[in-house]
């Protein structure tokens, strides 16, 4: 895949590497979302949250643990992404229960790390605008910190921070252009499917649009976590002699 060979990029260019990483594996990662995007829709028609503004709101218990269902959905799901960004970057097998399987091994570190960053974003935001930006650079390669390396919640923080330690204006370059194309690309679907009377069609065609659109933001802040390795580490140097690498067997093979 030479034009995915890992190298330092800027935020442009790590925009358009997620890009190129999503369009080889598009029906993949859109499955990811629905195996948790459609159930909550479910539960969201059955409970009638957001469906019908003519209705009486539902019980403040009802929002509550929906909320709750709609966070974890959103962690669990961001894991599964980061995991299939990985295997299409780094060029390996691609499989979604695979990745589920992985995320189920670290769910309980995945959601305590989530909880953790999401209550520093608030604290951050409380105290104004800068400081929750810089909460969303320092932490932004937690989850990935989690699902791809496997380490604790709290080592999972100080990784993210090592990381991004003299390269927080990079990684918030490259998440704020992405967010802005993803939202320009919902606010635009949006105007359109609001014309749509049935408010049961236009919560289907948002869940729809947000299993298709809501991949690239997890995809690129993947391979913003290897663009940062690669400044940081020499990771694509160490991947690359990895790769080349001789097997003990194949080694004593080749000797004979």
């Amino acid at each position: 895949m030479p034009e995915l060979a890992l190298r330092p990029r800027s935020a442009t260019e790590l925009v358009d590497a997620a890009f190129q990483v999503y369009r080889r594996a598009p029906l993949q990662f859109m499955v990811a979302l629905a195996v948790l995007y459609v159930p909550s829709l479910v539960i969201r028609l059955a409970f009638d949250v957001n469906i019908d503004p003519a209705n009486i709101p539902p019980p403040s218990s009802t929002l509550a643990i929906v909320g709750v269902i709609g966070f974890l959905t959103y962690a669990i799901a961001g894991g599964a992404i980061s995991v299939l960004a990985r295997d299409v970057y780094l060029d390996q097998p691609v499989s979604v229960p695979e990745a589920y399987r992985v995320v189920a091994s670290r769910l309980v570190t995945l959601v305590v790390a989530s909880i953790i960053t999401v209550v520093l974003m608030a604290i951050g935001a409380m105290l104004l605008f800068f400081p929750a930006l810089y909460v969303v650079a320092r932490f932004i390669a937690v989850r990935q910190a989690v699902v791809l390396e496997d380490v604790g919640a709290g080592r999972a923080l100080s990784r993210s921070s090592a990381l991004t330690d003299g390269l927080k204006l990079h990684a918030l370059g490259t998440f704020a252009l992405v967010f802005v194309l993803v939202i320009a690309v919902n606010v635009g679907a949006g105007l359109l499917i609001n014309f749509i009377p049935s408010r049961v069609i236009l919560n289907v065609l948002s869940t729809c649009l947000s299993v298709v659109v809501g991949p690239i933001i997890g995809i690129t802040e993947t391979v913003l976590y290897y663009d940062l390795r690669i400044r940081r580490e020499g990771f694509d140097l160490e991947y690359l002699v990895g790769q080349n690498a001789v097997p003990p067997a194949d080694s004593a093979n080749a000797a004979r």
